[in-house]
């Protein structure tokens, strides 16, 4: 039986977390012994609980960005003590270099896999000192990242060279998968969730899903919604995710006068029936590594209006628009003449989504670390 580490941030509500669990828990039991570490901070213990589902131990680091030398010195004496066949990195910039070190150092590992999920910061500075040194430790994390992982993995071509660096060999290209089965349209979702809400049939119910933080561009999204709401007064606007514009999107909502019309929940864990009960979903993304959301969206047959700096792959669909510009009155206009066709058949999966399947995904990164 292998030993296998999984480092990630473990928040509940991130899709870098669902891709771990999409991944790993298809693992065969008989053949791994899956242990976590989990760098980022939850509010909630349902990650902990869900790991405890699983039988994956789950250890925490205090956040790199709240006390880093406390987090590199907790890494150091970590590899230290335990050791592993495996140890599987999953990191959204390369800056962080350290802990992958101290495995290569200490944890007399006999593999290090890395996997690259974004192909941006997943968090910036306004300071440009600050934002100049984060550039230089992320381009040394680079070379670091290339030179020791035994395996490069990453979810899209763009998320490879951000993470590895443009000229790094050996990048296995590897698209997130989805529980097809489980993201389906479901009728009798719809109606529950919506009768929760206080919606007939008639009323439009505009989502947006993902953390509120710049690189998802929730602000827009607001007022696209803002400029819908104008010729449409019953409709509303579901935003689930939690993040550091929290308080700028209550402002901006209220500027707006939009406090009964939008609906913020700071997680779910049944987004998949969520799709269910919207009518469109507004994916303003000003990048991603690979686009998990608007593919799930697709899989409900959900119209979705994507910003056109996603990677091309997640147009899968005709369910799915390229918007060409961030202009709140454009998105507005497309998303009134799409809704306005009427409703149509959302049951079954359109068969381009078949290749996102999480059994394709899990089989392929089980072959790549073996």
């Amino acid at each position: 039986m292998k030993r296998v580490l999984v480092v990630g941030d473990f928040i509940s509500g991130s899709g870098l977390t669902q891709v771990i669990y999409n991944v790993f828990k298809h693992f065969p039991i008989s053949g791994y012994q899956i242990e976590a570490v989990a760098y980022g901070k939850d509010p909630t213990d349902f990650t902990d609980k869900q790991c405890a589902k699983l039988g994956w131990k789950l250890y925490r680091v205090v956040p790199v960005t709240n006390k880093p030398i406390i987090h590199w010195k907790w890494w150091r004496n970590f590899f230290k003590v335990h050791h592993y066949d495996i140890v599987y990195f999953n990191y959204s910039s390369s800056w962080n270099y350290l802990p992958l070190v101290y495995a290569r150092k200490y944890g007399h590992s006999g593999k290090i896999v890395c996997h690259s999920h974004n192909s941006y910061y997943s968090h910036v500075f306004s300071n440009p000192i600050m934002m100049k040194a984060l550039n230089v430790l992320n381009n040394h994390g680079k070379t670091v990242f290339n030179k020791n992982a035994d395996v490069k993995i990453a979810t899209s071509i763009q998320a490879g060279k951000w993470m590895f660096g443009d000229n790094a060999n050996n990048v296995h290209v590897v698209t997130n998968g989805m529980d097809l089965a489980k993201f389906a349209f479901s009728k009798e979702q719809r109606f529950i969730i919506r009768h929760k809400l206080d919606l007939s049939e008639d009323d439009q119910l505009i989502g947006f899903v993902g953390v509120l933080q710049e690189r998802k561009n929730p602000l827009f999204a607001l007022d696209v919604f803002h400029e819908y709401h104008k010729k449409y007064p019953n409709s509303k606007f579901v935003m689930l995710g939690k993040g550091p514009l929290k308080q700028e999107l209550h402002k901006k909502i209220s500027l707006y006068k939009l406090d009964q019309c939008v609906i913020q929940k700071d997680f779910v864990p049944d987004i998949y029936y969520w799709y269910s009960a919207m009518d469109a979903l507004l994916f303003t993304s000003k990048y991603e590594g690979f686009g998990l959301v608007a593919l799930e969206a697709q899989i409900s047959k959900l119209p979705v209006f994507a910003s056109n700096t996603n990677i091309t792959k997640i147009f899968a669909t005709d369910y799915i628009f390229k918007m060409n510009d961030l202009n709140a009155k454009h998105w507005s206009d497309r998303l009134d003449r799409t809704l306005s066709i009427g409703i149509y058949d959302r049951r079954g999966i359109d068969p381009a989504l078949r290749e996102f399947s999480i059994d394709r995904q899990a089989k392929t990164i089980q072959r790549l670390i073996n």
